[in-house]
């Protein structure tokens, strides 16, 4: 027992120096956002919202679209209805009438070759008219510059665009909601870090853009189009893969786009193994860094047990403690200034002891693949053969 727990311990400490050194080159690339190139063109822009049973979401969704700072007569507002039984396709149709920019059809069935959400995003880019298709979702509230912020970071060979997409905290002080604004910070950090460093790894589609032609050059969704879930990281990932493209991350404040964190703790349940879903699913090198910081994470988690066994493991167990937290809270300290969104840091302790138990949960019952999304019923959370897929219709 002394003997495993010595391991756990050398290991953990092994692995938490290794991981401050990443935060500190992850760190770096949050500093090189500052040089990335801006435009002052204003390409035509195809805004793209798929809403499956949204109509409590919509109404405010629209009012933010239609108060955009863009051109008029470059802007168009493409919403779908992708196969919604609540009031979802009468909105969309009242803003349609109200609003020449809008324009919406419907999706009534499914289809086994092609994920509901990505067939619905799919459709809309093949009548898009614009040069540039921008992406939210339909909890997405975006300031009024947030179409005009985003088109400056398309710069004359920039081909995709990523952006911060923070939750929505009201009240302000609900505890809870302010852990989850604070994690998702730690998501788009991660994003803008890597993005900064020229390999992006993840994104949210609730603020992603990209020029039209791009999609169709590296084939719409690729290998990933029947995954229920990535039409926006696995999307990212395919494109990175691809070949060698321009993607900025978008730090300016006004292209944030505000949404709300799940309402009850079974969507948020459910959110988040479809999120841990895709760990084995990236690139080799990508998952290898996932498990990597998987194990990590169990091992933080063990760490207590080795001072608890023995005295004298105490200070070493407190020592690599320090290094973690200090190193993370440098890293998110410099994100939430380049974001903009210094917000919820003062949860950062709380958020600290959480964590290693967070990871092991969901780490653990993402890959069992089964989450409830935007549907009336769980389903399989990777839709992989076509045969499967006809079997569940």
């Amino acid at each position: 027992m002394y003997l495993s727990l010595f391991v756990i311990l050398i290991l953990t400490a092994f692995l938490t120096i290794v991981y401050a050194g990443l935060l500190f080159y992850l760190k770096k690339g949050l500093s090189a956002l500052s040089k990335q190139p801006l435009s002052d063109d204003y390409p035509f822009v195809s805004v793209i919202v798929s809403a499956h049973n949204e109509a409590h979401h919509l109404p405010q969704c629209i009012v933010h679209l239609q108060a955009q700072d863009y051109p008029r007569d470059r802007v168009e507002f493409i919403l779908v209805d992708d196969r919604s039984t609540d009031g979802t396709a009468a909105i969309l149709k009242e803003a349609a009438i109200r609003d020449k920019r809008f324009q919406t059809f419907s999706i009534r069935e499914r289809i086994p070759e092609i994920a509901p959400k990505k067939r619905a995003i799919d459709r809309a880019i093949h009548q898009a008219k614009g040069e540039i298709i921008l992406l939210t979702d339909a909890d997405g509230r975006p300031a009024p510059e947030w179409v005009r912020s985003m088109m400056r970071y398309f710069s004359k060979n920039t081909q995709m665009v990523i952006g911060y997409a923070p939750y929505t905290v009201i009240p302000e002080n609900h505890h809870i909601k302010r852990l989850l604004a604070l994690e998702y910070l730690s998501h788009a950090a991660v994003a803008a870090a890597t993005c900064g460093l020229g390999y992006p790894v993840t994104c949210v589609g609730t603020n992603m853009a990209y020029r039209k032609s791009l999609y169709f050059e590296v084939g719409g969704f690729g290998p990933y189009k029947s995954f229920i879930s990535g039409d926006d990281d696995l999307f990212l990932t395919h494109v990175r893969e691809f070949r060698r493209y321009t993607i900025q991350y978008a730090t300016d404040a006004h292209c944030q786009v505000f949404n709300n964190p799940p309402r009850l703790w079974s969507r948020f349940l459910h959110q988040r193994m479809r999120y841990a879903s895709k760990g084995l699913k990236y690139p080799l090198k990508v998952s290898a860094a996932l498990i990597t910081y998987f194990m990590f994470n169990v091992s933080v988690f063990l760490l207590p047990l080795a001072a608890l066994f023995n005295g004298n493991f105490l200070i070493p167990a407190l020592a690599i403690l320090a290094l973690k937290a200090g190193s993370e809270f440098i890293f998110m300290n410099r994100a939430a200034t380049v974001l903009h969104d210094r917000r919820n840091l003062l949860y950062f302790p709380f958020a600290f002891f959480l964590h290693p138990p967070y990871v092991l949960m969901f780490g653990i019952l993402g890959q069992f693949n089964y989450f409830r999304w935007a549907e009336s019923q769980s389903e399989s959370g990777i839709q992989q053969e076509v045969i499967e897929q006809a079997e569940e219709l």
